[in-house]
């Protein structure tokens, strides 16, 4: 299998990847690895590296690029929310390179499998499906009601909630009103505004 490196431009900075391809006939189908930060396109202990390997063995052709401000790539540090122009171009940079290829496969691990699902197939024609290890999700709704579940339902049968209670040292009026802002938050609908503010 030819590994090489791969420098395409993004929003007019360079970034570097690496391009595996494969010994026979390639699949229709590539993958692109989106890599989480801070990271780069090597991945921990290798890990990308192996596993661009293993994909291009199989007959899949693998791009494992650094985005705009991570390892070799030009440009400012950047969180997953916003690399989406990042994806498009490594999956353009993949798909010019590889004569035949129908589409893509992203793969993300962490926050870069929430990059995957935020860019998704749905805005990109070109991707035909999402490998997500461990996606990293977060909202203000989802947390208030993780803390009702699971912080407010079992202290209420603590005894050291009841003796706290009743001998007065708990702030009874502070926690009143945490509990009344987590039970409105849980109770928000869920906007496209309140979710990008919440990440």
């Amino acid at each position: 299998m030819a590994e090489r490196p791969l420098v395409f431009e993004c929003a007019g900075s360079q970034l570097l990847g690496i391009l595996h391809e494969t010994e026979g006939p390639a699949q229709q189908i590539g993958i692109v690895i989106v890599v989480g930060g801070p990271q780069y396109r090597a991945g921990s202990h290798r890990q990308f590296t192996l596993m661009a390997r293993s994909f291009a063995a199989a007959g899949y052709a693998t791009l494992r690029f650094d985005y705009r401000g991570m390892g070799d790539s030009d440009g400012d540090n950047r969180s997953f929310e916003h690399v989406d122009d990042d994806i498009a171009a490594a999956i353009s940079a993949l798909l010019e390179r590889s004569p035949g290829m129908k589409g893509v496969v992203l793969f993300g691990l962490c926050d870069a499998a929430s990059a995957c699902l935020m860019y998704g197939k749905q805005r990109d024609p070109r991707v035909r499906g999402l490998i997500l290890a461990n996606p990293w999700v977060w909202t203000a709704t989802g947390a208030a009601n993780t803390y009702l579940r699971h912080y407010y339902l079992q202290r209420f049968f603590q005894k050291t909630f009841w003796v706290k209670l009743l001998s007065g040292s708990l702030g009874v009026t502070s926690s009143l009103r945490d509990l009344f802002s987590k039970l409105a938050t849980a109770r928000t609908p869920r906007t496209d505004s309140t979710a990008s503010a919440d990440h």
